[in-house]
């Protein structure tokens, strides 16, 4: 089949890993055109062998080493000192290593998905798959303890379990860093978030945290404290970091003084979700608290009323919804003030969903919007024609 030239932006160039050499081939469907590299091998990251390999040898046989020393050559798979302590903490630390060590890798060779993030969003991200992975491993081997109660193997079989866990979970590790993308920061921000209020909520030792209020699940009488406020500070660098990429395509296109001015409100909001953290509900930082909870909500008020005109070609659809629950949060605050019909905890849950929801949707159409601006470039068909069509005509 004859080949046809495609003639593209020098600018869109730019944004390709792959270089002209590479075969190309066209799709249509749907009325959408879909030019991509021929082969798959070209299309799917290049994962080498020996970058999750070896890492999980080395696992294994620090697994198998430790075990053998302290003469244990029968390993439960759950409790302490079992399979899954092992595997889980071995897999975690090579996990995070392994991601970060890609990460900087395409940071310094300039080339790949992370290439576009900033430096400051390493440690975020580290401590976010850090953190789902031990959600992961806690519910996994409770699964399986519960399918597999009482189940005890020897020392090679265990090695070799430790072996397979630890290299799929690099290999996860490796793929998630070269695919990296906003779409896949949003996703570990919201599992984060989710994940820590909810294992909080069920780690806590007081069943009856819900009588006090939202916030009682960072103060000191809380069990789960630490995850609380971790969550809460690492979910706003893990934001500050998606601000940090979204911004500098969106400020390229729009450079108008609304994109500023929600740049820097969603930094303000970031800081006020950390600080939440930072600063839990103690007594010795009760006020200081309940002052940074009220500045984020100032924060996101501002940002609804008055996104038409900070969010450059705001949908009606999405400023029309803004507005719904803006009023939402606003009926809720005066219910909850006004009558008894709503408790304190109820109150902040039910803004803490709201807002939260809301903040996933403005991103998404930030996300949207720069990759409107950077991705999409005016182009022309040119149809090739044959002899003889050319005659018939």
């Amino acid at each position: 089949m004859k080949k046809t030239k495609i003639v593209i932006p020098l600018e869109a160039r730019k944004h390709l890993d792959f270089d002209e050499q590479t075969p190309l081939s066209m799709t249509i469907r749907h009325n959408v055109i879909d030019v991509r590299p021929s082969r798959l091998i070209d299309v799917l990251p290049e994962i080498k062998l020996h970058w999750f390999l070896i890492p999980a040898a080395l696992c294994a046989l620090l697994f198998f080493a430790y075990c053998y020393d302290r003469g244990q050559l029968l390993i439960p798979l759950n409790g302490q000192w079992s399979i899954a302590t092992y595997a889980s903490v071995l897999s975690i630390t090579s996990g995070v290593l392994t991601f970060g060590w890609d990460f900087i890798r395409q940071k310094i060779h300039n080339h790949g998905a992370a290439k576009d993030f900033r430096w400051r969003a390493l440690i975020p991200l580290v401590i976010a798959i850090g953190m789902i992975l031990a959600i992961w491993f806690v519910m996994s081997f409770w699964l399986l303890d519960r399918m597999f109660n009482g189940a005890a193997f020897d020392i090679y079989t265990s090695t070799v379990f430790v072996f397979l866990i630890n290299a799929a979970v690099n290999y996860l590790m490796i793929n998630l860093a070269m695919t990296i993308s906003p779409v896949i920061v949003t996703n570990l921000m919201t599992i984060m978030v989710i994940g820590g209020v909810v294992g909080s909520m069920m780690t806590n030792d007081h069943r009856d945290w819900w009588k006090y209020n939202f916030s009682f699940l960072g103060t000191q009488k809380s069990a789960a404290n630490m995850e609380f406020n971790v969550t809460l500070i690492f979910s706003a660098l893990l934001m500050m970091a998606l601000i940090d990429y979204l911004f500098v395509d969106l400020q390229r296109k729009y450079q108008q003084v609304g994109v500023l001015f929600l740049k820097l409100l969603l930094y303000a909001l970031s800081l006020t979700l950390g600080g939440i953290g930072l600063f839990p509900n103690n007594p010795q930082f009760h006020v200081l608290h309940d002052r940074i909870a009220m500045w984020l909500v100032y924060f996101m008020l501002i940002m609804i009323v008055f996104i038409g005109r900070l969010l450059p070609e705001c949908s009606r659809s999405f400023r029309h919804l803004s507005y719904i629950i803006g009023a939402i949060l606003a009926a809720d605050y005066l219910i909850f003030k006004i009558t008894n019909y709503l408790s304190l905890t109820a109150f902040e849950l039910s803004s803490f969903a709201l807002a939260f929801s809301w903040i996933l949707l403005l991103l998404q159409n930030i996300e949207a919007l720069t990759e409107l601006g950077e991705q999409i470039f005016p182009v022309e068909i040119e149809v090739q024609t044959t002899e003889k069509q050319k005659n018939n005509d």
